[in-house]
């Protein structure tokens, strides 16, 4: 006998079963028949957790920009100087928008069907999931600003002028324009020091 799983248990088997199908056949190749058999429930119980394949997405969204905010902070805090804490902090978003062929990249891809890319509007959750990293991009240059490390007179501008300039990070943004990995993330390492009013040479305090 099966044992009996919680509302949490069964939201997260479909969230599992999401992002592994999203992951292996794509946002639009997904149905919600793939979803709900791959998690062994009825499409009546999906509906009790979510409202359609756009709000698991949502939520899936939420989910990875969460932990990416968590992470992006936990590695600032690690770094002793204020100048590396910049550096490591666009390392972090390096390391996670990079990665693009796999669950990040379908994420944050436009999920509305039947509309082009250079079109589609952001969904919802997508504005939702950006907002926790500008918001955790914020807290890191309030932080400096508040310690007499960073000059910015606008944070909130400036942290979502940051984490916009992180999306050449992902390989679809770039446009076939071949910088290499290394050149990029040292010039978005210098973009956010200037930004900050930070003097010296990325990686080095």
């Amino acid at each position: 006998m099966s044992r009996y799983r919680s509302a949490d248990e069964r939201r997260a088997q479909l969230m599992d079963a999401g992002a592994e199908l999203f992951v292996a056949k794509g946002f639009a190749a997904t149905t919600l028949d793939d979803i709900t058999r791959l998690a062994g429930v009825s499409k009546g119980l999906f509906y009790q957790y979510f409202p359609s394949k756009e709000g698991l997405v949502a939520a899936l969204q939420e989910k990875f920009a969460a932990r990416f905010a968590a992470d992006l902070i936990a590695a600032a805090a690690a770094c002793p100087d204020w100048p590396g804490k910049l550096d490591v902090a666009v390392l972090t978003c390096f390391r996670r928008l990079s990665g693009d062929s796999g669950l990040p990249g379908v994420l944050f891809r436009p999920v509305a069907s039947g509309v082009p890319e250079a079109r589609d509007p952001l969904a919802p959750g997508h504005q939702a999931a950006h907002r926790h990293l500008v918001e955790a991009i914020a807290a890191l240059l309030s932080a400096g600003v508040a310690a007499g490390a960073y000059q910015v007179d606008d944070v909130e501008a400036t942290a979502l002028l940051f984490f916009t300039a992180m999306h050449a990070f992902v390989p679809l943004m770039r446009h076939d324009i071949g910088v290499p990995d290394d050149r990029l993330l040292r010039a978005a390492q210098h973009l956010v020091r200037g930004a900050a009013g930070v003097a010296g040479v990325a990686g080095r305090p």
